[in-house]
Parts: C-alpha cells; structure tokens; sequence
C-alpha cells in the first residue's frame, strides 16, 4: 500500500520540480513547493516482557531521539531532522474489510478531513472496489458505510486518544504534527482491533484484497492532492487525479 502510494507520485513530483526549474521559478516557489515525501517502517514495537515506556517502540523511539537530536548547518531553515517534518501520517492495522477510523488530534483534523472528503468523492464515483457499489449503476445504488466516521465533526468534537500505544508517540511527545490512522473495526459489537492480530493468521492471506487496493488509491490520491501534482502525471496512466474526476456512466 505504501510503496505504491510513493511509486506512483515519484514521477509527478519530480516533473513538477524539473519544471519549476525550467521556467526558472524554483528560487521563488518558496519552501511548501519542495516538500517531499520521506517513508519509514519502524520496527521494535512489541515489548520484550511487559509494556513499558522503557520496554517498547524500540525503532521509533531511536529515530525519534536521532533526529531530534542531530542539528543541521547553522543556516538551515530547520534546526533539526525532526523539526521539518509537516505531518506525520501513521498508517496502521489496515487491510481488513470495512474499517472504522477515528480522528484524533484536533491539530490534523483538516488532514482527517480531506482523507474523509476524498473517500466520499471516491465512493461517489464508484471506484471503490470493496464498495457495494463498486461498477454499478446510479439507480441500483445501496447506503454504504464510510471509513472516515468522525469527516463531519468539528475539531472541537473529536475524541482525544488515551490508551493507543503506537509509533507516533516518541515524535508526538517532541512536537510533531500527528495523523494516526488505524482501524477499530466493529467485532462482536464493540470497536477492537482485528481478529488476526497478534496471531499465526495476522498474514496476507487474511487481507481484504479490494480493500487493500482502495487503501492505495486514497493515499496516493490525498498524498497527490496536497502536494499539488495535477497536470504532472502521465496521461497514459491510472492517475490519482483522473481516478477521482473523471466522469462515470
């Protein structure tokens, strides 16, 4: 999911850097037009005996530290690694079929909500393939429930987490902006994680694979859209920018 969110703006971003450079506007784009996407699969999460602040997210927690801790030459724009970065997005238990997804920093709301308006535009269009309506015609549409349940909120309403362990901690304890999305989904009545997890069954074979593929689309799409890539795709290709405007029957 994630590399092919990366695989497919690559190109685009890089065209729209040469081009900058080309009409001789890179010196006066300003910072936001350089940002750029950095990917990274921590590893060390699990606790060696019990959950601790000391006995757990070993990756995070050393990258976390490094790069809060490692300065930049002394006209650098960003004091530290840690300090350019503009959101954090922390993908995580994705892939089974029909997931609910909270928001919650008040901070990243407006990035909650612009996932949330791009799933609804996506569905809208019927290319979500685990949709109920995925292909089919306007008429014999049914209600289908949505990933991004809190879209329609204000920030001001959004639960605050408490109890979540994850890898964002270490870089939301030094400051950094934060966009947590995980899945609680319904089992058995109640939001829990999925069934497989923390078991000899949490594999690929327990994958949702239509979900999996929308999850891919929505990412690329949002990560596409904030970036402004439009016009910086190949037009021979399934871009994230034709996916979500292009007219159906």
């Amino acid at each position: 999911m994630i590399m092919h969110a990366v695989r497919s703006i690559d190109a685009a971003l890089t065209r729209k850097w040469e081009d900058m450079e080309a009409k001789g506007d890179a010196l006066d784009a300003g910072l936001d037009a350089y940002t750029g996407i950095q990917v990274l699969f921590l590893d060390g999460e699990e606790a060696f005996q019990d959950w601790s602040n000391s006995d757990s997210l070993y990756g995070a927690r050393s990258l976390a530290e490094t790069w809060g801790e490692t300065s930049h030459s002394p006209m650098s724009i960003y004091r530290t690694p840690l300090s350019s970065i503009s959101l954090f997005m922390l993908l995580d238990l994705l892939g089974s079929k029909d997931p609910l997804i909270h928001s919650y920093f008040s901070t990243t709301h407006w990035a909650y909500q612009s996932l949330g308006e791009l799933e609804g535009r996506l569905r809208t269009l019927r290319q979500f393939k685990s949709s109920p309506n995925y292909d089919s015609k306007p008429e014999h549409a049914v209600e289908e429930p949505q990933w991004f349940i809190d879209a329609d909120k204000g920030e001001h309403l959004i639960r605050v987490p408490t109890t979540i362990q994850d890898d964002h901690i270490p870089f939301l304890r030094r400051g950094v902006e934060i966009l947590h999305i995980i899945s609680t989904p319904k089992i058995d009545g109640r939001e829990q994680f999925p069934k497989v997890w923390h078991t000899l069954h949490d594999d690929g074979e327990h994958l949702d694979l239509p979900t999996v593929e929308d999850w891919s689309m929505l990412v690329t799409a949002f990560a596409a859209e904030w970036m402004e890539l439009e016009g910086y795709f190949d037009d021979a290709q399934d871009t994230p920018e034709r996916m979500y405007t292009r007219k159906t029957e």
